[in-house]
């Protein structure tokens, strides 16, 4: 699509980031997937508010700096689950796999970052920072909490 002579991609950004966690695999999904104790795990996250709960799929209220944002979280296996977001400035997709490396976790997070409006013009710029936000808000707070008991 072009605006103005400028050019801007209308795919979305993906990436991939994860960590190495000292704990069992089982242990970091549910932290992971306690989500009436996000607030008390993600910075970003005031309260949680659970709407409708059916076979594998929870549809929540996420209290976040910025607003109530609408969540769907989705069980595709014991060791994978999908987070659906929709913010002001995008919209995403987030895949959580669990893979057991021994006395350890491999926590992955797959992002798929779909941006809203004129923010589609920052994607050249914007996936290391997506990397940082899930590393810092996501990762680092999951595996603190995995490690320390």
């Amino acid at each position: 699509m072009i605006l103005k002579g400028v050019r801007f991609s209308m795919e979305p950004l993906r990436t991939k980031v994860g960590v190495n966690i000292r704990a069992p695999w089982e242990r970091v999904a549910d932290i992971y997937g306690d989500y009436q104790n996000w607030q008390n795990l993600f910075p970003t996250i005031r309260g949680v508010t659970l709407l409708r709960e059916t076979d594998g799929h929870v549809e929540l209220e996420i209290a976040h700096d910025e607003g109530r944002v609408p969540n769907t979280l989705t069980w595709l296996a014991p060791d994978r689950v999908r987070l659906d977001e929709r913010k002001k400035r995008y919209d995403a997709t987030f895949i959580n796999s669990f893979e057991a490396r021994g006395d350890t976790t491999r926590y992955n997070v797959e992002a798929e970052v779909r941006l809203r409006g004129a923010y589609r013009l920052l994607r050249p710029f914007i996936g290391r920072l997506v990397r940082r936000r899930i590393e810092e808000l996501v990762l680092a707070p999951v595996k603190a909490r995995a490690e320390s008991t």
